[in-house]
Order: C-alpha cells, then structure tokens, then sequence
C-alpha cells in the first residue's frame, strides 16, 4: 500500500486482508488497540481509527466483554436473513429513463473515502444520474463514486455520453475490478434543495438514501453509490426466512 496512505488505513488493510483469507474468521478476536499500537508503533488513537474504519466496512464489532470481533455476517456471505436490496452489478432497469447529469472529477467525501480506504481529499470521480418511471417520473438520484486509481485507468467515466448501464463492464475492462459483493446502509431523512429540485419533490420532504459499497473479491472498495429515492417510492425486497 503507498506510503501516502494515512497509517490507520495501512493498518485496517492488514486485519481485513487476514479476515478474507480466513486468517481470522468469524467470531475471532482481533488485536485490540493497545496490540495494534504497540505492533505498529503507532498512537492508540491511530489503532482505534482502524478498528473504527473495519466497523464501518462490515468486517468487525465491538462487544461488551469480548472487544473487538470478526463479525459473523461478513459483506458477501450468503443466507442473511436480510438480503441487499438490489443486485450485484448495479444495474439499471431497461424500463427506466435515464439521464445522465454529472460526470467529473471532485474531491471524494470522508465517508467515501474511508470505505475506499483512501486519505482526506483524495479525488476521484463522481457521475450522477437520475432516473425516472415509465411515465417520466423522477424515481431515483444516484451518486456514483470511483476511486482514482480506477478513474485513471477508466477515463471514459468522465464522459457523460457512457450509458449507466455499460458502466461496470468498462470499468472491469479497463481497471480489472470485478463487482463480487456489496454492503447497504439505508436511512431516512429530509430531502436538500438540490434533491427537492431534481426528483421534483415539494418544499418539505422525506426521502429515503441507500448507500450501496461494492467490493472486489479481495475485499477493496471501488464503488460506492449514493441513491435517494422520492418517500413514495417502493423497492422491491427479497424474501427471507423467519425464525
């Protein structure tokens, strides 16, 4: 990992390399900050920005008693009782408008950055793209984030004339990531101006934001979407067992 990266993401790289391998499978414990501290000679506060960046990725939990552990539900096992919400290469349904508003190169959000594992203002790029339903309805505003090292070698994601739907295959073409799992992170809140004005909602209201991470087959974070969806708007859901 370059020397530019801040320590704490070196640090997080190293357990969750250990945790794809099976190194430290699920219900392990994991070093806990006075360790990683001590074993990279680091600030403990350092070690606990890395145990906190693993717990915003999916990979570990913190338990009263226990510390820090490998969770059980790790991004990409299969047989969750909830399922992601949408599929694994992000697509778009052919019944859709779609239009393409934003294509260009910005400075990446710390949230983002950090499931990337990226430092503060690393940049990357940015698309947005709203959609709408067969009858020309605004339906969703999605965000999409990529990395600069995919950017470099995918410069074409900067060109609004590349349809959303060929997207995750120019990116795999050109950059060699291949989507292998995803993590969702859904939550309501009350829609910003801009979001008002694009999904043409009126002056107050709620809307639902999903943030969906895609992940490589090692594990690192190339795409992170950002969606927001009009209060109104149902998404279909997968069925799960009960109990």
């Amino acid at each position: 990992m370059a020397e530019t990266t801040p320590k704490y993401h070196q640090i997080a790289h190293g357990i969750r390399s250990r945790i794809v391998s099976g190194e430290l499978p699920p219900g392990a414990s994991v070093p806990s900050e006075r360790q990683l501290a001590e074993e990279h000679r680091v600030a403990r506060p350092t070690a606990a920005k890395a145990l906190r960046l693993l717990q915003h990725q999916g990979y570990v939990e913190s338990r009263h008693g226990s510390g820090t552990i490998v969770r059980e539900d790790l991004p990409g096992a299969r047989g969750h009782r909830f399922a992601p919400s949408r599929t694994l290469d992000v697509s778009f349904p052919a019944e859709t408008g779609l239009v393409v508003l934003v294509a260009e190169e910005a400075v990446v959000p710390p949230h983002v950055a950090d499931a990337f594992g990226t430092p503060a203002g690393h940049r990357g790029v940015r698309r947005q793209v709203l959609l709408s339903d067969t009858h020309g309805i605004p339906a969703e505003l999605r965000t999409s984030w990529f990395g600069g090292e995919v950017a470099a070698r995918a410069p074409d994601l900067l060109d609004t004339g590349l349809s959303p739907a060929a997207v995750d295959e120019y990116v795999t073409e050109r950059a060699g990531p291949r989507p292998s799992f995803g993590r969702d992170l859904v939550r309501a809140r009350m829609a910003t101006a801009d979001e008002r004005e694009r999904l043409q909602l009126p002056g107050t209201s709620a809307v639902l934001e999903e943030h969906f991470v895609v992940f490589d087959a090692e594990g690192s974070a190339f795409r992170f979407d950002e969606s927001v969806f009009p209060a109104e708007v149902w998404k279909p859901l997968h069925p799960y067992p009960l109990p």
